[in-house]
């Protein structure tokens, strides 16, 4: 069925369609959404990687397919469209937004500025990693702030660790492994005082989950002020991983500085592909609806045996084991299962990531049979 629709009806027919592509027979083969489906450990589940695994919406596939009549030509394709798409949701100008192949692009360049220009990168600890590797790896000192006791970054304990030398906090809002958010009014005190001193980067990645009064984004700060920049990413909700599409927002300044200093570019394909995947809020309600149902049937299985885990505001669980996480992730791989690497320093923690409910379910299985 989902081969026969057309573009022209998955644009006039909204959700039902939309479910109807997404669970039909163009389904990702590594799901249990697919009828006869047999997960082993070479072809396991992916609930490691946090992946939208519904893929990229039938939209933005058919603007991938209509821009390669063009690809073959030097030019930026439909760059500008999508500056002014987003512009126009995030309450920005042209020149507060720059793309970059992923926002993976837009983090090591912010540590090769560090590398480049001096001073050190004061973060939380644990968090995601792509600039904190980068920089350390050319030398930069990274001062790291263990979360608090509710697996929160403590924005206290970073004021109290910033030193005159360092010329980047980096956050992530929300977290990565802990998929727990800080406060909207305590992150927009931080941010306006602390950009007084040096960068405030926030990232983002996992934005458009949110489902939380207590969050907030920083683009509007980022915007309207000289030091503070905010990283987004197609990668999540909108099915980009492979494609690589990374957003940043900030001053012209800093906008300038990243484009000077990034060595990579975005490809027309993907630009194309987002600039229609932003407009379709249809399929972005539906992948969160998708994935509300997946962390209840997560959540339900870890209050029935009492598991000590952290409340997503992503698409993503992060609990406790008990065991070395690289012994527990090998027990998931033998029974078909990719769970997340190990995060230190909580190694007797696992990240799962949330797949289909179907999956969810049999991950479900696989726990009680190894764990219960």
């Amino acid at each position: 069925m989902a081969n026969d629709v057309s573009r022209r009806d998955w644009l006039k027919g909204g959700s039902a369609i939309a479910m109807a592509m997404l669970l039909g027979e163009g389904a990702n083969a590594q799901n249990m959404a697919v009828p006869g489906f047999v997960p082993t450990p070479e072809n396991p589940i992916r609930l490691g990687t946090n992946e939208n695994p519904y893929g990229m919406s039938r939209v933005a596939r058919n603007a991938i397919i209509d821009m390669f009549d063009t690809a073959h030509l030097y030019g930026r394709g439909k760059y500008m469209e999508l500056i002014d798409v987003l512009a126009e949701m995030e309450g920005a100008k042209r020149e507060n937004i720059t793309f970059s192949g992923g926002s993976g692009e837009i983090l090591k360049t912010l540590g090769l500025i560090t590398a480049v220009e001096g001073g050190s990168v004061l973060t939380a600890d644990p968090t995601y990693h792509d600039l904190t590797r980068y920089a350390g790896r050319r030398g930069v000192n990274i001062i790291q702030v263990p979360v608090d006791d509710n697996m929160t970054i403590d924005l206290d304990a970073m004021r109290a660790a910033y030193t005159d030398d360092v010329s980047i906090i980096y956050l992530v809002n929300p977290n990565n492994p802990l998929p727990t958010i800080m406060e909207k009014n305590k992150l927009k005190e931080f941010c306006l005082e602390m950009s007084q001193k040096c960068l405030v980067f926030i990232d983002e990645a996992y934005h458009e989950y949110v489902q939380n009064p207590d969050y907030e984004t920083m683009v509007p700060l980022a915007v309207a002020n000289e030091n503070i920049l905010v990283a987004r990413t197609a990668s999540k909700i909108h099915g980009f991983a492979g494609v690589r599409l990374g957003i940043a927002y900030g001053s012209p300044t800093w906008i300038g500085k990243l484009r000077e200093f990034m060595t990579g570019g975005t490809n027309q394909l993907a630009v194309a592909g987002a600039a229609a995947s932003y407009k379709d809020t249809e399929t972005q309600d539906f992948c969160r609806r998708k994935n509300q149902e997946s962390l209840a049937i997560v959540y339900e299985l870890f209050d029935k045996h009492n598991v000590n885990y952290v409340k997503s505001n992503a698409n993503f669980v992060f609990f406790e084991t008990g065991q070395e996480a690289t012994e527990v992730r090998q027990l998931f791989r033998d029974n078909g299962v990719l769970v997340g690497r190990p995060f230190a320093p909580f190694t007797t923690w696992c990240r799962v990531s949330m797949g289909k409910p179907e999956d969810m379910r049999y991950f479900a299985e696989v726990y009680e049979k190894l764990f219960t």
